[in-house]
């Protein structure tokens, strides 16, 4: 046998109900909140390098053995390719 619930069970139930799927609309929208917080911090990249800025000096050994500074080109264009290998 089934047991029938009263009215005052059922509006219970249902003010239950409704509360616990206001607390998981605001868990939720914390969760994104925090996500796009997190996200704006790690991802805002400083304005110290812009489009046509100087580029921070750096050295790389050549293939004959000697030193090249990309200070060595400046004013000249440079292409800088970067590989990687696994």
């Amino acid at each position: 046998m089934v047991k029938r619930q009263s009215k005052r069970e059922r509006r219970e139930a249902a003010r239950r109900a409704h509360i616990r799927r206001k607390r998981i609309r605001w868990a939720g929208a914390l969760v994104v909140l925090i996500v796009a917080v997190v996200g704006v911090v790690l991802f805002s990249g400083s304005d110290d390098y812009q489009a046509g800025a100087v580029a921070p000096d750096f050295e790389l050994e050549s293939p004959d053995g000697g030193t090249v500074r990309l200070s060595d080109y400046r004013g000249q264009p440079v292409a800088l390719t970067f590989m990687h290998t696994y």
